[in-house]
C-alpha cells in the first residue's frame, strides 16, 4: 500500500487502484474511480489536493444529495422567512424547479447536486418558459440560483450552474395607473364602508394586506399619518395569519393628505368601533375584510360599473407611487413611503412620472404651434 501526508492508494484484488484520502472537512474519503495504474492514482491524489488547497474541493457526500433533498433540507433551515413566503418558495420547488418538465429535460429534483450543469439548467429553463411562461420561469430561476448559491457555500459545488444571463429578470406587463378622478370614481362605486379603505390605498401606497391588518392605534389623524405595523394574509391552506411586513422597510409611517385624513374622520364616525385594538375597515358583519370576498362582491362590481373593468386592487398602489412621483419624490422618499426594500420598484414611478411629464411637455409644444402660427389666408 502506498501512503502519503494527504491519502493512501492500495491495489485491490482486482488489479486497479483505489485511493483513500482526506478532504477539507476532516473526514477520510473514497475515490468514486478506481485506475488502471498506480501512476493514474497518485495523478488523481495530487490534482485533488492540489483543488483543496485552491478551495475547489467537492465533498464527495454530495454526489448521493439530490437537489430535491438539498432544497428541501434547505427550505427547513429557512426559519427566518415569513410564513406565506415560505409557501411560495415551497409551492415553487413542487411545481416547477423538482418536478419533470418536459420529456426532454430530465426532473432537477432527482438529479444529483455535482451533476447540475449550465447545460442542463438551460434546457431546464427553456422548457419552463415554453410550458409556464416567462414570468413563472424567471422567478423559479431565482429559487434555484439562490438553492445552489448555498450549494456553494456549503462546499457541495465548486460554481453555480445558474449562469443565463438575465435569467431572472421578469419582463412585467406595464402598470395600470389611475387619474385621481378615476381614483374617485372607484371609490365612489363601492359601498361606503369601503371608500376611505380604497382612498387609502390610492393615494397613501397601503397594500391590500396592510390595510386589512391596520388597527385604530395605527392611526394618528391628529398629525394624520398612518403607521404601517402588520400585514393580514390567506395562505394556500385557507389559514389566515397576521405578522410584520415582509421586510424592515414595510414597518413605516406614512404623511396622509388632508381629503384622506377627512375621509377617515368620516369612516371612523360611521363605522368605527371603539378600542385601539379594533379593526379600520371591517365587513358588515363587523369581521376583518378578506381579500378574495372583498375581490368578488365589492371590487369587480365597482370597477365594472365605472368602465374601469380589469382593474386589480394593487394597481391602486401603482396609482399612489406615480401621483406621489408627480409630486417630484425622490427615489428614496418613495422607497420610504411605499415601503421598498430596494430602489428598483420605486423607480418605476419616476419613470411613470417621467412620462407624463413628456406628455405635458408635448401638448404644451402643440398649444405653442395653435398659438403662435400665422393665420391662414381665405381663398
Amino acid at each position: 500500500m502506498g501512503r502519503t501526508s494527504t491519502g493512501t492508494i492500495r491495489k485491490l484484488p482486482s488489479g486497479r487502484y483505489q485511493v483513500r484520502y482526506w478532504g477539507i472537512d476532516g473526514l477520510r474519503h473514497t475515490a468514486r474511480q478506481t485506475f488502471a495504474t498506480k501512476r493514474g492514482a497518485n495523478l488523481w491524489l495530487a490534482s485533488a489536493t492540489l483543488d483543496a488547497a485552491a478551495g475547489m474541493w467537492t465533498d464527495p457526500r454530495a454526489f448521493q444529495v439530490t437537489l430535491r433533498e438539498y432544497a428541501d433540507a434547505w427550505l427547513r433551515g429557512r426559519v427566518g422567512l415569513a410564513r406565506r413566503t415560505q409557501e411560495i418558495y415551497a409551492e415553487q420547488l413542487r411545481l416547477h424547479i423538482l418536478p419533470p418538465i418536459s420529456p426532454d429535460v430530465p426532473a432537477l429534483g432527482a438529479v444529483a447536486i455535482v451533476d447540475l450543469s449550465p447545460v442542463l439548467v438551460r434546457a431546464w429553463y427553456g422548457a419552463l418558459e415554453q410550458a409556464r411562461g416567462h414570468s413563472v420561469t424567471a422567478k423559479a430561476y431565482v429559487r434555484l440560483r439562490q438553492i445552489l448559491r448555498h450549494a456553494v457555500d456549503d462546499d457541495l459545488l465548486v460554481k453555480n450552474p445558474c449562469r443565463i444571463e438575465r435569467g431572472g429578470v421578469e419582463h412585467h406587463v406595464e402598470q395600470r395607473f389611475l387619474s385621481i378622478a378615476e381614483l374617485y370614481d372607484v371609490a365612489g362605486a363601492v359601498p361606503g364602508r369601503y371608500r376611505a379603505y380604497v382612498l387609502l390605498a390610492g393615494l397613501g401606497g397601503l397594500r391590500q394586506g396592510e390595510l386589512a391588518a391596520l388597527r385604530r392605534s395605527d392611526l394618528d389623524l391628529t398629525e394624520g399619518n398612518v403607521i404601517v405595523r402588520r400585514k393580514r394574509l390567506r395562505l394556500g391552506s385557507g389559514e389566515v395569519v397576521e405578522d410584520g411586513p415582509k421586510s424592515a422597510a414595510g414597518r413605516r409611517s406614512v404623511a396622509l393628505p388632508g381629503p384622506v385624513v377627512t375621509e377617515l374622520h368620516q369612516h371612523l364616525e360611521r363605522y368605527g368601533v371603539d378600542g385601539d385594538d379594533k379593526y379600520v375597515f371591517t365587513t358588515d358583519g363587523g369581521g376583518p375584510v378578506d381579500r378574495n370576498n372583498f375581490r368578488n362582491r365589492v371590487w369587480l362590481p365597482a370597477t365594472d360599473a365605472v368602465g374601469l373593468s380589469g382593474l386589480r386592487f394593487h394597481d391602486l398602489r401603482h396609482t399612489a407611487g406615480t401621483l406621489a412621483a408627480q409630486t417630484g419624490a425622490t427615489t428614496k422618499e418613495l422607497m420610504s413611503r411605499l415601503g421598498h426594500a430596494s430602489p428598483q420598484a420605486a423607480m418605476i414611478y419616476q419613470h411613470a412620472a417621467d412620462d407624463r411629464d413628456r406628455r405635458i411637455a408635448d401638448r404644451l409644444a402643440e398649444m405653442v404651434v395653435l398659438a403662435t402660427e400665422p393665420p391662414q389666408e381665405q381663398v
